[in-house]
């Protein structure tokens, strides 16, 4: 049976919804393309980073402006059901790219009778993203703000149920913390690429397992990694 949208308005079937299931086929097909086209020209550097000590995301990442470099259909299908079974109404991204990940957010926003804001600092990839939402029969229940994540956050409203941070790395817990006094008690927060950034990314999985900082957190082997949490204030 699916999720009960009386109060919507809406009968969809989630990502079986003919709209949202071509423009994610579409936008995976596309990504796979221009990513490997991305990755060949950043070979030189990947391969220099291995002296280095860095990581591929971390030597491929002056190449990276043009790439997606989306969820995976089983991480998206993972955020979007997990965002469901929450009833997270109140889904924030900070890093939508192009809006993959955004897609499947927006459509468990849609269920749930909620709403999804993304955040995308490259104008191009903000109206891209808007664009693709469109595609998908998601702008009723979606926005992409763009600009700074830390300005554009700022004046969001909570309880935040649900939180994707997938941006620069080392805003991660910039962003977290601004978001932090609006998270609603159970909300959950994931992040990506917790395996591929490991050095810049440390100080915050550091942070996120710290149960005194108010998280309970696992890091799930889930593409370039992915930390789960859930927030459990102590007051």
């Amino acid at each position: 049976m699916p999720f009960d949208c009386r109060h919507t308005g809406h009968t969809t079937s989630g990502l079986n919804d003919a709209d949202v299931a071509h423009t994610l086929k579409h936008l995976h097909h596309a990504a796979s393309g221009r990513d490997a086209l991305v990755f060949a020209r950043a070979l030189p550097a990947i391969i220099a980073g291995k002296f280095t000590g860095r990581s591929t995301f971390e030597a491929a990442e002056p190449y990276l402006s043009k790439a997606y470099i989306p969820v995976s259909e089983e991480f998206g299908r993972f955020m979007y059901l997990t965002a469901l079974s929450r009833g997270a109404r109140n889904i924030v991204e900070f890093g939508s790219s192009y809006g993959i990940s955004s897609i499947y957010l927006a459509a468990a926003a849609r269920e749930t009778g909620g709403f999804f804001t993304g955040t995308e600092k490259d104008p191009e990839k903000a109206r891209i993203a808007l664009e693709n939402l469109n595609d998908a029969g998601l702008s009723r229940w979606s926005d992409i703000r763009e600009g700074d994540a830390l300005e554009s956050l700022a004046p969001l409203e909570g309880p935040v149920d649900f939180l994707f941070l997938d941006g620069w790395k080392d805003l991660y817990i910039p962003v977290l913390k601004l978001i932090e006094p609006k998270l609603a008690p159970g909300a959950v927060i994931f992040a990506d690429n917790v395996h591929s950034f490991r050095k810049t990314l440390k100080p915050f999985v550091d942070y996120i397992s710290d149960v005194s900082n108010g998280y309970e957190t696992t890091i799930l082997d889930i593409g370039s990694g992915v930390s789960l949490s859930v927030w459990r204030p102590a007051n």
